[in-house]
């Protein structure tokens, strides 16, 4: 039987990590540090991804239902409240729809997540709810690293990052170094081409030198 607020606690730690702490200014879009004090300012910033403005660890909308918009800015200490208080809204959503008295704490963290992105709406539309009474774990934990992998209609290889990083919670086998490179792979890939590459150089100027 999951423990709600644990679940709850692991998801947002867990959400932190993939949506990450940034904040806009008239030029750029930066990314503030985890451990930024309390009364660090976060201006809003648009997400092109979504195509919504967006603020804090990717909120889009605030308590009393209004949504973010250009030019809004909050604290440190208020995005850390914001992102609590939306993933426990989720909670009450998927509630509806998904029996946590079935499910582990990191199972029920996992489609917590899966809500804080896509929607409790998105979530449901994945028919999980039906594979975790039908199928076996392995093959949820499946559905879930192919669901809902668009934006606005295109696929997005970062999304399919997550859902992978998602599905491992989901089974219990979330690895913090194996979620590190889902979550910066791309940097990580162009890193290593670019080592492969200038090592290839030196190789061969070495080698040709000596001829």
């Amino acid at each position: 039987m999951a423990d709600i607020q644990a679940s709850i606690n692991t998801a947002v730690a867990f959400a932190k990590k993939w949506e990450g702490l940034y904040s806009g200014s008239p030029t750029s879009t930066v990314k503030v540090s985890a451990d930024a004090p309390p009364n660090t300012l976060i201006y809003a910033y648009y997400d092109k991804l979504g195509g919504v403005w967006t603020i804090g660890w990717g909120n889009t909308y605030y308590k009393n239902g209004a949504k973010v918009k250009s030019g809004d800015k909050i604290y440190k200490a208020e995005a850390d409240e914001m992102i609590l208080w939306e993933m426990t809204d989720k909670e009450k959503e998927v509630s509806a729809f998904i029996d946590s008295s079935k499910l582990t704490n990191n199972e029920y963290a996992a489609l917590l997540s899966i809500a804080y992105n896509a929607g409790a709406t998105g979530l449901k539309r994945t028919a999980i709810d039906e594979s975790l009474n039908t199928k076996t774990r392995q093959e949820t934990a499946n559905i879930i690293k192919d669901s809902i992998l668009t934006a606005k209609g295109s696929y997005v290889q970062g999304l399919k990052n997550r859902r992978i990083d998602e599905s491992k919670l989901f089974l219990g086998e979330y690895n913090q170094l194996y979620s590190y490179y889902l979550r910066n792979s791309t940097d990580i890939n162009l890193l290593l081409l670019g080592i492969l590459i200038i090592g290839s150089t030196l190789y061969f100027r070495k080698r040709f030198k000596n001829k």
